[in-house]
């Protein structure tokens, strides 16, 4: 018997799912409000609409990949698109949302007596017509029965977590370590450029040793002209804020984590020309830059005159002076900063750092940071504490 299958959000993740679905013979409509993605949705046997409403109501199983977590809200539309799919049927979520809202949905699904599966993908679109993604699922054994012929006609290797949420968990887990190594690997590959090597050359040279990588191979292009970096900086920056919420014990490990995506996000705001999301993102650009000893990215933060305080009276002024200071700084060892606690105020914000120093000794500061109208660091002033 032919399955019904409905797919909204046609992106691209999205389209190639839905066409591997219509060539593993299940009778697919695709939805997508972008009439550009959904024209470009030209599988042969497959229906259109931009009416997610009718999507589901022609669907037994019902795919969502949207990209955000509003998104997702609005096309549940307080339950009218369960409602629409109707009782006995099942979501197949495939966007990456926080895990709590995928709980709260799949509660609310349950009320309509529909199934709700959440199944984060990697691969890429490749991988997904090809039916070889990796799937991070979860949900009940009775509702991962009634997706699991959707699910084989996609994946490769199909991990069942545990219930809701921790399909999310899974690929926000899988999401951290990748966006951790693409900015590692974008930093060392700089660096290298920086020292006079040919870029690709070393790429090259990694690619053949120890160091090769997935993210060496993919993370360095990220900045290259012709890309569309704060369209991918978005995204990646939904998912590294996901991953703050993330509950472990292991702080410290995720904070350090996150200080390496945030040289990623630092180097594809700055390829687009970009002062940052918000003064918050800065602190955080800065710690990162920190933590990676990455001058360039540390000293593009601060505006051109701005003024740089240290603890025992030592003040820098301009980018000169600043680039002299900390290129000592790293030269020396500098500290591994962590975040202890943000304070936002509109004259600026006060961050509390716990620092570890090269001889292990632990260091506690409040840095006081100021703005101008761009978004850069116009002072800063660092307090040391105890």
């Amino acid at each position: 018997m032919t399955i019904k299958a409905g797919f909204i959000g046609l992106g691209s993740m999205g389209a190639p799912i839905a066409r591997r679905l219509a060539r593993q013979g299940f009778d697919v409509i695709g939805c997508d409000i972008s009439p550009a993605m959904l024209e470009a949705f030209d599988e042969p046997g497959t229906r259109r609409t931009t009416d997610p409403m009718e999507c589901a109501a022609a669907s037994e199983l019902l795919g969502i990949c949207v990209r955000t977590d509003a998104q997702f809200e609005a096309l549940v539309d307080g339950g009218r698109l369960y409602e629409a799919l109707g009782a006995g049927g099942t979501v197949i979520l495939h966007s990456t949302i926080a895990p709590e809202l995928a709980i709260s949905q799949a509660e609310l699904a349950a009320k309509y007596g529909v199934g709700f599966v959440d199944v984060g993908v990697s691969g890429g679109g490749p991988a997904a017509i090809e039916g070889q993604l990796s799937l991070y699922v979860g949900a009940s054994e009775e509702d991962l029965a009634s997706a699991r012929p959707w699910l084989e006609a996609i994946g490769r290797n199909l991990a069942h977590l545990g219930p809701v949420g921790k399909g999310q968990q899974g690929k926000l887990l899988n999401n951290l370590i990748s966006i951790a190594n693409y900015g590692m690997s974008s930093a060392i590959v700089d660096i290298g450029e920086d020292m006079g090597f040919d870029r690709q050359q070393l790429i090259d040279a990694f690619m053949a040793g120890s160091a090769q990588s997935f993210a060496l191979r993919v993370g360095p292009g990220f900045t290259a002209p012709g890309r569309d970096h704060m369209d991918l900086h978005d995204l990646l920056r939904k998912d590294v804020d996901h991953c703050r919420d993330l509950p472990t014990s292991e702080t410290a490990a995720r904070d350090g984590l996150i200080a390496a995506c945030e040289v990623m996000l630092a180097r594809l705001r700055r390829a687009a020309g970009q002062p940052g999301q918000s003064n918050r993102a800065t602190v955080e650009a800065y710690l990162a830059a920190v933590q990676a000893k990455d001058l360039d990215a540390f000293v593009g933060l601060f505006a051109d005159d701005a003024t740089y305080s240290v603890p025992h009276g030592k003040t820098m002024q301009g980018l000169g002076e600043i680039r002299e200071f900390q290129t000592m700084v790293f030269t020396a060892g500098s500290p591994s900063p962590a975040l202890q606690g943000l304070f936002v105020a509109p004259e600026g914000i006060a961050a509390e750092i716990e620092a570890r120093l090269p001889d292990g000794s632990v260091r506690q500061t409040t840095n006081h940071y100021r703005f101008d109208a761009a978004g850069k660091i116009a002072s800063l002033k660092i307090y040391a504490r105890g």
